[in-house]
């Protein structure tokens, strides 16, 4: 883990986050860094309302659109990813490095599967097939233990 702020964050350092916003011509802002605590606050795989919640309860001025476009800017940089999937809102990710994650098909909730190394897969798949991979997500899905008991 690295740190991030002063607190932990899995991804960049503080300075290459600094850095990104750099190249990319934005700049990290008070409401992106909120979004950014938030998203750390939240664990694991927070939606979009997740993160609003969260910035809201600090700031309540804040609107949902801002917090929309600051997850849209983290991800255009490189600094989250997104995930999709048709019957849950998407998903935001600290984590850039590849791993697994698990989905409930009860309630939704998305976490990490520790311990399961994915490799490079993006290579693999690439050198295998004629595509240029962006991006490699993949998702196991199951009942968690809360739906399991339900």
């Amino acid at each position: 883990m690295v740190e991030y702020l002063g607190r932990v964050m899995i991804g960049a350092p503080e300075g290459d986050i600094r850095d990104k916003f750099r190249r990319s011509g934005y700049t990290l802002t008070s409401q992106r860094r909120a979004v950014l605590d938030a998203l750390e606050e939240a664990g694991g795989h927070p939606s979009t309302e997740d993160v609003y919640l969260i910035v809201k309860r600090k700031n309540p001025r804040v609107a949902l659109g801002t917090v929309y476009q600051a997850l849209a800017v983290l991800e255009e940089i490189g600094i989250i990813t997104s995930k999709h999937w048709a019957e849950t809102p998407t998903r935001y990710d600290l984590n850039l490095r590849p791993h697994l994650d698990i989905r409930c098909t009860g309630c939704g909730a998305v976490s990490e599967v520790p311990g399961v190394a994915l490799g490079d897969l993006g290579a693999e798949i690439q050198h295998n097939t004629p595509y240029e991979v962006h991006n490699t997500t993949l998702v196991v899905e199951g009942l968690c233990p809360t739906c399991q008991r339900g």
